[in-house]
């Protein structure tokens, strides 16, 4: 065992107590996600089910929901340190280069039915809102991006 700390030194944290921490940390980041009764991810069925619906107002109102909660918890996430040291950076899934994002696919479920029932303004003002987020690794961002574009010049011409 000693070539084994010679070779990759003293870990900061010991075994369990990184797996303690780490959990802790990850259920505290999980906590800050929540809307009624659970986290904010358990909320896609519903919302498909209600756009399958044509309960569009209805699911507006869930997705809104939805991103404040991963904007808080994104927050929560960035606003410490993780208890991981680089060595076992792999493990923090879901964080971008400069923190963890928010997730881009109620963003786009919004802009989706703010252009379906005609709200051009408020599709961009979505898209506005995911551009200023710490975004997830993905495509979501560069599809965003473009199609922030792409409203833009829908509220112009329906100005």
């Amino acid at each position: 065992m000693n070539w084994f700390k010679r070779m990759f030194g003293k870990p900061r944290i010991e075994g369990d107590d990184i797996e303690r921490k780490f959990s802790a940390q990850m259920a505290e980041i999980r906590s800050a996600g929540k809307i009624n009764d659970g986290h904010y991810t358990d909320s896609v069925e519903k919302i498909k089910a209600l756009k399958r619906e044509g309960r569009n107002l209805e699911a507006i109102e869930l997705l809104l929901k939805c991103i404040d909660a991963t904007e808080k918890e994104a927050k929560s996430a960035n606003a410490k340190p993780s208890v991981l040291d680089e060595r076992f950076s792999f493990l923090e899934e879901g964080r971008s280069e400069h923190g963890w994002g928010v997730a881009p696919w109620y963003y786009e479920q919004l802009a989706i039915l703010y252009r379906k029932e005609k709200q051009y303004q408020k599709e961009v003002e979505i898209l506005e809102r995911y551009k200023k987020q710490e975004k997830a690794p993905g495509v979501g961002p560069q599809k965003l991006a473009d199609r922030l574009v792409k409203a833009k010049e829908l509220a112009r011409k329906h100005a």
